[in-house]
């Protein structure tokens, strides 16, 4: 799946960059996509690397050694180029106090913005969905072990965003940033990777139907007059589509190039707003911006994928056979 995480990554930096698809924002179903992409991938590494609750430790040591290298290497950089210039956004409003320093640190805070106010102090704005993320990866595990819990998480969550899709709840929040109103999506993906390996044919049908559910559901919101609340279009895209794309990226066999392409996917989602801080354009909407942003961003991941992430991954692969010796230990 390294071709679909890097076009979304793509996708995201590309909306950031004012890019609209027939007035809507590309970036927003992007991230949904890799929300499933992340229930997907979840189940998988906890059933091959951490399934006992005795390994959930060694997985949060994981998810940690993924996220926060290159988290932290551009957050840093990011906040030196602030300091150094005393330049200000949209998102570095003003210089950091020791509680944004901290908002930024554990990244959770963020995705809670609209209570906190770190929106005016964000040293990569779209961490706000590393902190949606974060959080999913602490009840990851217990949905996976406990699977009555999962589903009865899952659906708890799809009430709230059904609920959001009315503008019941704030649909921006609900329908789209917290956890809350997005955890079956992450469930999806995570019953979705088991599907597969139980019975492929019901796989593929679902994802076939996942589409034509998504324009039935947009129909009725249409209807209703709901359709034009924030990003219920987008959302439905993501996962509508998005189901149908994991399933055909999951069948498809990995080669070195694909590999890649999904290594570089992190980084350009987390560089690509210093990049745009930092590169003086005349305009941000033109195809030769977006061309000269997404060429920047996906050198800058090589390197840092290169030389941050990589020794990172080595520590992670010791910690998936320090869990396979304690499970056949029977620890």
């Amino acid at each position: 799946m390294g071709y679909l995480r890097l076009a979304l990554a793509l996708l995201v930096l590309f909306s950031h960059a004012d890019g609209r698809v027939a007035g809507a924002n590309p970036g927003v179903a992007a991230v949904i996509g890799f929300y499933l992409i992340s229930g997907y991938v979840m189940a998988g590494l906890v059933q091959r690397h951490y399934a006992s609750v005795q390994h959930i430790g060694l997985f949060y040591a994981d998810r940690a050694l993924r996220l926060f290298p290159q988290y932290l290497f551009y957050a840093g950089v990011t906040l030196a180029w602030q300091l150094g210039t005393g330049g200000t956004t949209l998102f570095l409003a003003h210089a950091p106090a020791v509680t944004d320093l901290l908002n930024n640190l554990l990244v959770i805070p963020l995705n809670y913005y609209m209570v906190n106010g770190a929106d005016r102090y964000t040293l990569i704005p779209p961490a706000w969905s590393l902190g949606a993320e974060l959080q999913f990866y602490i009840v990851a595990p217990l949905m996976l072990l406990v699977p009555r819990l999962g589903v009865a998480l899952g659906l708890a969550s799809l009430v709230v965003h059904v609920l959001a899709w009315h503008g019941e709840l704030n649909t921006d929040w609900f329908g789209y940033r917290l956890l809350p109103g997005v955890l079956w999506v992450f469930a999806i993906g995570m019953a979705y990777f088991h599907l597969q390996r139980k019975n492929m044919a019901l796989a593929a049908l679902l994802a076939c139907i996942a589409p034509v559910l998504a324009l039935l559901v947009y129909l009725y919101l249409r209807v209703r007059g709901l359709h034009v609340l924030p990003y219920n279009t987008e959302v439905l895209v993501g996962w509508g589509g998005g189901l149908l794309l994991l399933h055909l990226c999951s069948r498809v066999r990995p080669h070195a190039m694909e590999g890649v392409a999904g290594d570089l996917s992190y980084g350009v989602f987390l560089n690509h707003f210093l990049i745009m801080w930092l590169l003086p354009w005349p305009s941000t909407g033109s195809p030769a911006y977006w061309a000269a942003l997404a060429t920047l961003s996906v050198a800058a991941s090589w390197v840092t994928q290169r030389y941050i992430e990589r020794p990172a991954l080595a520590k992670r692969h010791r910690l998936r056979l320090r869990a396979c010796k304690r499970a056949d230990a029977g620890l």
